[in-house]
């Protein structure tokens, strides 16, 4: 099992921080009357079921985008830094010091997946009888 990034828990931690902002706000403007005071507009009774349900619904929607967020981030898995690689045989050396295959390095390491194929230069150097004269 993979483990969660780093970088997945800051944006998650950054959508948390900012939807808490927005029920504080919610809430401030409901006890502070907010429009009252700075902008002048008509005095407002308090209505805590109103913002009690306004809470619930930023709270639905901070669940949701969370959620979200994470399947994603996490669909996403890019390959950062440099990684060492044989220039012959194109393994990869690994944290341990060992070296390991291209692929299957990728593939622990990732969410990419592989399909083997045969590039024209390859066909025409190896498969030489299935190459046409003339084409390019």
């Amino acid at each position: 099992m993979k483990t969660v990034p780093v970088k997945l828990n800051i944006v998650l931690y950054a959508e948390t921080a900012g939807f808490l902002l927005i029920i504080i706000l919610l809430w401030l403007d409901e006890l502070l009357d907010l429009p009252h005071h700075l902008l002048g507009a008509a005095a407002t009774p308090v209505n805590y079921i109103e913002s009690l349900f306004e809470s619930i619904l930023v709270l639905m929607l901070a669940i949701m985008t969370g959620l979200v967020t994470r399947h994603m981030l996490k669909k996403i898995h890019l390959l950062e830094g440099i990684l060492p690689i044989c220039s012959f045989c194109k393994k990869i050396r690994t944290e341990k010091d060992e070296w390991q295959q291209l692929e299957s390095y990728i593939d622990q390491h990732s969410e990419a997946r592989f399909s083997h194929s045969i590039c024209p230069d390859c066909v025409k150097k190896y498969y030489p009888e299935n190459t046409q004269t003339g084409q390019s």
